[in-house]
């Protein structure tokens, strides 16, 4: 099969790396695959990989990224596409138009919360539309209109030979502990509320544990900050000054090298304090091996199960969040135990294998209902 993704472009980020991860497994599987974006870092992992880039600037947010469409639609006519997969809604828009305009199959996949704007409405237009959670689903369905016999739920997944394994990780001595948080700067990733949690985990730790060791707690806090976004950063800098806590928050900007990170971490907190489509970094985790606290809100949910694989705490609530983390502190063994279950989670639903296979199938329905479609007959 011949496969177009396009998404805006290839910086960082869970939707970039899922594209990308996802090309260059369907590359190995013997299908031939070609992306279009406006470039960036992950390019060079493609191109790596034989999976063939094509650089146009398909990230703007304007009316004239539309005038694409036929210059993308040539692109799928040289290459003889069977199927456009676009993650994102100004990819969508081209990719849905240039689909129309060469008569090819075109598919999206929906990977958070859209708000409800007639721009967002072309992530229902595929001839399938993929969700990435059970939650995103339900706004499809509820926000949107999309029909459930269109929906196909397929879930986010790592690959496991990136993510270093220790089962007797929480057996080994540590000087320090740290507590990270990954993702972009925000206001949405709730990142301030991280840094006051931590100064209640750092108080309390600093007390004793129940063997009464006191402990060396460190917040990692990985990600870059948008433009125009800098503001935020010397916000979360000036917080933790304030708070007494600089020296124990680091600031680790952008990182190719989460997957290290989360393997020295303690643990993770996601601290987003709006829905997430699925919360890529939980099972990023779970790979690793590394426990996870995050917000009992949006697409996690389906990735902790609150007690048994993690622990969840009320969004925006920084008492409940510090709570979470103190406990995997003091209780090794639920700790280690939570950790492990996630990891048994990871390798049964969110692999790369099964992100991929699932995908195909989904691929592989939409041409037989778009030939379908085309030769007047009817697919049940």
């Amino acid at each position: 099969m011949k496969i177009l993704h396009i998404v805006p472009a290839l910086e960082t980020g869970g939707v970039e790396t899922g594209t990308v991860d996802l090309a260059v497994s369907l590359k190995k599987l013997g299908h031939t695959v070609f992306v279009i974006s406006n470039g960036g870092k992950l390019v060079r992992y493609l191109e790596d990989n034989c999976v063939l880039h094509i650089q146009l600037p398909v990230h703007k947010k304007s009316p004239f990224a539309l005038l694409l469409a036929p210059q993308v639609a040539s692109v799928i006519r040289e290459h003889r596409i069977d199927i456009v997969h676009a993650s994102s809604r100004i990819p969508a828009w081209i990719g849905f138009l240039a689909c129309r305009l060469s008569g090819t199959s075109f598919v999206t996949s929906c990977h958070g919360f859209y708000s409800r704007h007639l721009f967002s409405h072309v992530m229902g237009w595929g001839d399938l539309v993929m969700v990435i959670s059970k939650s995103v689903e339900k706004r499809m369905t509820e926000d949107f209109g999309v029909s459930k016999d269109k929906i196909r739920l397929v879930y986010r997944g790592v690959d496991l030979t990136k993510y270093p394994y220790y089962p007797d990780k929480y057996d080994n001595e540590r000087g320090s502990f740290a507590i990270i948080n990954v993702g972009r700067l925000t206001p949405l990733k709730g990142q301030y509320e991280f840094i006051r949690a931590m100064k209640r985990v750092i108080d309390s730790t600093n007390s004793a544990d129940k063997k009464g060791n006191s402990k060396h707690v460190e917040a990692w806090i990985a990600g870059g900050v948008q433009k125009g976004k800098e503001y935020y950063l010397k916000k979360l800098k000036g917080l933790a000054k304030e708070l007494g806590i600089a020296e124990q928050v680091k600031f680790l900007g952008v990182r190719n090298d989460i997957n290290d990170l989360l393997n020295k971490a303690y643990c993770l907190v996601l601290s987003t304090n709006v829905p997430e489509g699925f919360g890529r970094v939980a099972i990023e985790a779970g790979a690793a091996g590394t426990a996870v606290c995050a917000s009992d809100i949006g697409g996690i949910k389906e990735v902790i199960e609150n007690g048994v694989s993690g622990l969840l705490f009320p969004p925006k609530d920084e008492a409940g969040m510090a709570g979470a983390i103190i406990r995997m502190l003091t209780d090794l063994d639920f700790c280690r135990e939570c950790a492990g279950n996630l990891r048994k989670r990871v390798e049964r639903f969110f692999t790369l294998e099964e992100m991929a296979e699932k995908t195909l199938a989904v691929y592989e329905e939409a041409v037989r209902k778009s030939v379908s479609r085309l030769s007047g007959q009817h697919v049940g």
